[in-house]
């Protein structure tokens, strides 16, 4: 129960009681703050790590003996504990109160058993296959009964699975296949839109940005991963921003910004070094460059661009937008470093090193002083800790003597000083008030 809905209720016995409301008032109150149903987390997350522990000792437990059981043996195993696990799952789903989250968690168990019968079939026929294969079959069903189940554990399970398959092939047989993160993107990211799911919007984007950099990093060199890195952070930002209000302030729209904010900041502030930036922004490929080179070192990045321009559209018909004016800083970093690259001004590493501090310092500024400004202590907590770890950096590569350092950390103490002083000033009359109301 919410914590209102438990105030109104409680109060509302208490009102009876003490005969200030009738019984049939004390109802009709109470009918207009309904109980909330509530998800059993707790049993859902102890269920579901059971059902993949269990899962893991029973594959264990069957491959210590599996030499002694014949062929029947084997294949009744496999097929039945799966067929078993997913009947029973069917079965509790059918029922009512907890009953369906242990379904959730015994589905879970059946989608274990699969992916392990899919290598003890392979070891019974001593089929030798190329191992990958194991993992992508294995997502798929997972996907295929997030689907059919409606099921966000079944999703987690997928994307983890299909992860798996796509650095497999990359890193151990030195195959790219760039289809896999489109498939995580469109199958999983699809379910993820449809269910809200704050947790599994999360799973996805970690599972895209590591896929799309590994597979960035098979087709070019550091260059192609450090701008498809940049550009899938910005194209983030602006995606969000393309999402109605409520979203974009509830948990799906922050675990965008997240996710945006933290590749973004990553990126500018690789490029405040002088030579990460030369080398980074280098802007040669050769005229045989696969589809894909372009793709990831042209198509995202210019896609990421397009995701600002309604954002962008609004401002000029507006003359007012949404988006905080320091967020304008993201497109405009990631058109000023294609622009670098493009006319080959990669060598002059001190106009980039000089823009990417300057934008990694306003970014801080803005987030300062709007969390002094409107109480937002969080915002005000990342921008000191952005322009800190900033200062901290330029201490080693920037300032030659140690005058130079003393008057960087001097500054930095005062602001953080002035900062806290200027907060607490604008806090104090909610706090008086505050204390006056209680």
């Amino acid at each position: 129960m919410s914590k209102p809905s438990h105030w109104i209720h409680s109060e509302s016995s208490r009102w009876v009681r003490e005969q200030i409301i009738t019984d049939a008032q004390a109802a009709r109150i109470c009918s207009l703050y309904p109980t909330p149903t509530t998800v059993p987390w707790g049993l859902l997350l102890f269920t579901g790590f059971g059902a993949v522990v269990l899962g893991l000792g029973v594959i264990l437990l069957l491959a210590y003996n599996w030499d002694e059981l014949p062929k029947i043996a084997k294949l009744g195993l496999v097929f039945g504990s799966v067929a078993a696990a997913h009947g029973g799952a069917l079965h509790l789903r059918r029922l009512d109160g907890w009953r369906p989250i242990l379904g959730e968690a015994v589905a879970l168990l059946g989608t274990m058993f699969f992916g392990a019968g899919i290598w003890l079939v392979a070891q019974i026929y001593n089929i030798d296959e190329h191992y990958p294969n194991g993992f992508l079959f294995w997502g798929l069903g997972a996907l295929a009964m997030a689907w059919a189940m409606d099921s966000i554990p079944q999703a987690l399970v997928s994307v983890v699975v299909l992860t798996i398959w796509g650095c497999t092939e990359i890193f151990a047989f030195h195959s790219a296949i760039d289809g896999s993160w489109l498939l995580i993107a469109i199958g999983v990211g699809a379910l993820a839109w449809r269910k809200h799911s704050s947790l599994l919007l999360a799973t996805v984007l970690a599972s895209l940005y590591i896929l799309i950099l590994s597979n960035a990093g098979y087709w070019s060199n550091e260059s192609g991963v450090f701008f498809s890195a940049l550009a899938f952070s910005v194209g983030l930002l602006g995606t969000r921003h393309l999402l109605d209000v409520p979203m974009r302030n509830a948990g799906f729209g922050r675990v965008i910004a997240f996710f945006g904010f933290t590749g973004f900041l990553i990126c500018a502030f690789i490029l405040t070094f002088e030579n990460t930036a030369e080398h980074l922004l280098k802007w040669s490929l050769p005229e045989d460059a696969a589809a894909w080179v372009w793709f990831y070192r042209w198509v995202l990045p210019v896609a990421a661009l397009a995701n600002w321009c309604l954002p962008l559209l609004r401002l000029f018909r507006e003359k007012s937008t949404a988006v905080p004016r320091e967020e304008w800083l993201c497109p405009i970093a990631i058109f000023y470093s294609l622009g670098l690259s493009l006319a080959g001004l990669s060598s002059e590493h001190e106009l980039a090193t000089l823009a990417f501090n300057l934008i990694v310092l306003a970014l801080a500024t803005a987030w300062m002083v709007r969390g002094c400004r409107d109480g937002q202590r969080r915002d005000m907590i990342i921008g000191s800790l952005i322009l800190t770890t900033l200062v901290f950096a330029r201490y080693f590569d920037l300032f030659d003597n140690l005058a130079a350092r003393g008057a960087a950390f001097l500054l930095l103490g005062a602001i953080l000083f002035a900062e806290g002083f200027y907060y607490r000033r604008l806090r104090k009359p909610e706090i008086a008030n505050e204390g006056g109301a209680s």
